[in-house]
């Protein structure tokens, strides 16, 4: 009988054995590393007056005189990677030779082609979107009123461009509208 127990023993340790090595499971494992890398709206903004790049040189534009018009061009270069909307102005401020007064700044016009630009608070806007390294010219003169008068001889005109720009993708002209209507646009001081 001893036999048979340890043979029966045997046998059941061979089968646990087995019964260990059947509860095996097949694993895998996987992963994927995705990169993804956001668009870019960016806008180079350059302005020459008289063929002299804005900022690179320190001579300024002195002895205008009423119903004078000067070459001042501003270009938007679409230097980002993406199509954007623009919108752009011009703040125009007028110092008097004292420094005692702020005079009337109408007397500053720019040629914005008003058939091409939507104009709304003092900003115009493009009509079309700026694709991608398109550059696109608001104006290119500045024209100072014959109605200037002697109160202006000798004052400080400064001229501020600033241009924005949103988006395209994702912010379509909501239908019926135009591009005064779409969204994104920073909030700006009014000047």
């Amino acid at each position: 009988m001893k036999k048979r127990l340890a043979a029966g023993g045997v046998a059941l340790s061979l089968l646990a054995i087995l019964g260990i090595g059947t509860a095996a499971y097949f694993v895998t494992d996987g992963r994927a590393e995705n990169k993804i890398t956001m668009g870019t709206v960016d806008l180079t903004l350059t302005e020459t007056v008289n063929g002299v790049v804005v900022g690179e040189s320190t001579s300024q534009l002195d002895g205008i005189l009423p119903s004078q018009t000067v070459d001042q061009v501003a270009e938007i270069k679409n230097t980002g990677n993406q199509d954007y909307w623009l919108r752009v102005r011009a703040d125009v401020s007028v110092t008097a030779a004292d420094q005692a007064a702020d005079l009337d700044n109408r007397v500053i016009s720019f040629n914005w082609d008003k058939e091409k630009w939507a104009e709304q608070d003092g900003w115009y806007y493009y009509p079309t979107a700026v694709a991608v390294n398109e550059t696109v010219t608001p104006f290119t003169e500045v024209t100072f009123a014959a109605e200037a008068g002697n109160e202006y001889q000798g004052c400080t005109i400064d001229i501020d461009v600033e241009a924005q720009a949103v988006q395209v993708k994702n912010n379509e002209i909501p239908a019926g509208g135009s591009v005064l209507d779409v969204q994104g646009w920073p909030e700006t001081v009014t000047p």
